[in-house]
């Protein structure tokens, strides 16, 4: 008879999926001189028409504002993005990918979005609502863990791009 697994098995099985999933992307990124926070960034400015304010990047991007800061402190350095002042709120700043950025972002985004649906594409259609329901279970989860609550909108935001569109 097979052992039903438990709440422990769950955790250990989705760290080592996080782990393999790390290791994997260091090691696709690696050969451009990227990392996958940087790609992530690249990923987010091109999808949303090359702009972005830098509080909203954050915001997607799940990290601390001190990490994402150092990376794109990096990537102003290495030509990629420019941090220009926002037209109507002088506290602000908005994100640019400049050409560099694009072209990187173009080369890497063909064998990137190859590699994840080799990968996710395992998951049969219907099973992807509800695995992302269940992923939020978890989210929600960690966060009343926390002492905080999850914003719906949050959530729906990070899914809500039509699939295959930039």
């Amino acid at each position: 008879m097979e052992r039903k697994p438990g709440p422990h098995d769950l955790l250990v099985a989705l760290l080592l999926v996080k782990s393999l999933l790390e290791r994997r992307s260091d090691a696709f990124f690696q050969p451009y001189g990227l990392t996958s926070a940087q790609f992530n960034i690249l990923n987010l400015l091109a999808y949303r028409g090359g702009k972005m304010e830098q509080a909203l990047l954050v915001e997607l991007l799940l990290v601390g504002k001190s990490s994402t800061s150092i990376v794109l402190h990096r990537m102003v350095r290495d030509g990629l993005v420019v941090r220009s002042e926002h037209p109507k709120d002088r506290r602000q700043v908005v994100l640019v990918l400049i050409p560099k950025g694009r072209a990187l972002w173009r080369k890497i985004s063909p064998r990137y979005e190859a590699g994840v649906q080799a990968i996710f594409g395992q998951l049969p259609a219907s099973r992807r609502h509800p695995f992302l329901a269940d992923l939020k279970l978890l989210h929600d989860a960690l966060l009343a863990g926390e002492g905080t609550s999850s914003s719906p909108n949050r959530w729906a935001s990070l899914f809500s791009t039509p699939e295959g569109t930039p």
